[in-house]
């Protein structure tokens, strides 16, 4: 029942926070029912089994028997992370927020417990028909947070994202479809059993049909990470949401995890495993290098960050296709970590942004005079961005690159051209925003407040500490990983 619960929580409050009249009882709902999850997951976590590869914590029961539709879930080394990190991002964003005067906040928060149960319920489905409500579920809130609370073109950022997101989603429903009709039609019984259609991928006869359920899935993973050339929702969403709804989409890691729980199992049975892999590297490749680059010119604060973001997420798929335990294991760290640092660093542009109103780095210059605390956290979350040693980002990326380069040295080689233009956007918007001669046209700065500093500051120790420490969560990755490369292995891919 515990995964229920860490599912049912937020949504439950998410209802009741609706109904109540005041800030301080929204706030209130929203930071007891994130707590409540983040105790139970961290009850999950502690009683987890790292050294096995399998489901955990197991609910079944049946819906549709006769479509062979049930109530399942669980968590293994690629969910339970992902799992981790919203549960403990998210009582941090509320109290982020705390002191924010916005109109309807009871909606505002009803939104990010909304997002927060639909995203979990993705990490635990292992029905396909529940995985599929959640991921359509996660739209919603999104939607409603950019296109209420955003920025100046709200409205077009958040069409563009629900349109992208969803047509790639219909796409990814048709896969489901072809897997289901598929295995039914060989053993004449309906299941939408995850764990189960997986294991029948191998069994369906036509080779074109597995390429074309493997690429439908595919595409709904990568629109929904995203990669280049699919990414073009991402920067104008990111960019006019507030930053709570950035945040939220930082943790909405569903693209990633749909590429290690799903189609790594699918690639040594499809028809053109060599095809498969050089698409996942070389999107990877093409996004660290776009992404860096484009961050680089970037004037917007916020939209920087965007970019960066592109780039990093090019490491998930670039390590995926690596197929060696190190790179995959570090594809998967890539994303816990990059929802730690990037959850901060949009809470430090949103920051920035309301105390001088305005996000152009190059109208800025001197903050750190002004706001020495929030100078301490930007640099060391600038620097876990950038792949500075100690911290997680470090940790991720060296295991990526190193990992693939064992199988795909090409590719490697392209996105190390990155490393240099990644240090320079991040030092560069560094030297100009917080150092340097203070810009007195900003007039009175003011620092960050108790509550931003202890949400922002215990986000960046947890980055320090797993850059220093990373087993806690890489060791249940690496039993996944490595579970999943002697699969590879089996079937000589």
């Amino acid at each position: 029942m515990i995964l229920s619960l860490i599912v049912l929580i937020p949504l439950i409050f998410a209802a009741l926070t609706l109904l109540t009249k005041t800030k301080e009882q929204a706030r209130g709902m929203a930071l007891v029912a994130t707590v409540a999850v983040l105790i139970l997951t961290l009850y999950m976590y502690f009683n987890f089994d790292s050294t096995i590869a399998t489901n955990q914590f197991e609910e079944m029961y049946q819906w549709v028997p006769s479509l062979g539709i049930t109530y399942h879930l669980g968590v293994d080394g690629i969910a339970m992370p992902l799992i981790l990190l919203n549960a403990i991002v998210l009582p941090f964003l509320i109290l982020y927020t705390w002191n924010d005067d916005r109109k309807a906040p009871n909606k505002f928060y009803a939104l990010i417990l909304a997002t927060e149960g639909a995203a979990i319920g993705v990490f635990a489905a292992l029905d396909f028909f529940l995985f599929y409500i959640f991921w359509e579920l996660t739209l919603i809130p999104l939607f409603f947070m950019v296109s209420i609370w955003g920025g100046p073109n709200k409205h077009h950022a958040s069409i563009k994202f629900f349109i992208y997101t969803h047509v790639a989603s219909l796409v990814m429903l048709l896969g489901i479809f072809g897997l289901y009709f598929a295995a039914w039609d060989a053993t004449g019984v309906p299941n939408l059993d995850i764990p189960y259609l997986l294991s029948q991928f191998q069994f369906i006869e036509s080779g074109l049909m597995k390429d074309l359920i493997f690429l439908a899935l595919l595409f709904g993973f990568i629109v929904k990470l995203p990669v280049v050339p699919f990414h073009s929702w991402q920067p104008d969403a990111y960019t006019e949401a507030p930053t709570a709804g950035s945040v939220l989409f930082v943790m909405l890691k569903i693209g990633g995890y749909g590429i290690f729980k799903i189609m790594l199992p699918l690639l040594p049975f499809t028809a053109s495993p060599d095809l498969m892999i050089t698409i996942l590297a070389a999107l990877g490749a093409v996004s660290i290098i776009y992404g860096a680059f484009v961050a680089l010119s970037q004037r917007d604060l916020k939209r920087m960050i965007v970019y960066s973001s592109v780039s990093h997420m090019g490491y998930v798929t670039l390590g995926a296709a690596g197929l060696v335990s190190l790179s995959v294991s570090g594809a998967m760290f890539q994303q816990f970590s990059h929802g730690l640092i990037m959850s901060v660093m949009f809470m430090a542009s949103g920051v920035i942004n309301a105390a001088t109103g305005t996000r152009i780095i190059n109208d800025l210059g001197g903050l750190a005079q002004k706001m020495p605390k929030l100078a301490v956290i930007m640099v060391l979350t600038f620097m876990a961005s950038l792949g500075l040693p100690g911290l997680t980002g470090f940790v991720a990326e060296v295991s990526v690159l190193s990992g693939t380069f064992v199988n795909l040295p090409v590719y490697v080689m392209i996105a190390l051209l990155a490393i240099v233009i990644t240090a320079a956007y991040h030092l560069w918007a560094l030297q100009r925003a917080m150092f340097g001669v203070f810009n007195e046209k900003l007039g009175t700065i003011v620092d960050i407040n108790s509550y931003q500093t202890l949400s922002m500051g215990l986000i960046a120790m947890l980055i320090l500490y797993f850059g220093l420490n990373p087993s806690p969560v890489l060791d249940m990755m690496l039993t996944n990983s490595e579970n999943i490369i002697s699969l590879m292995a089996a079937m000589g891919v």
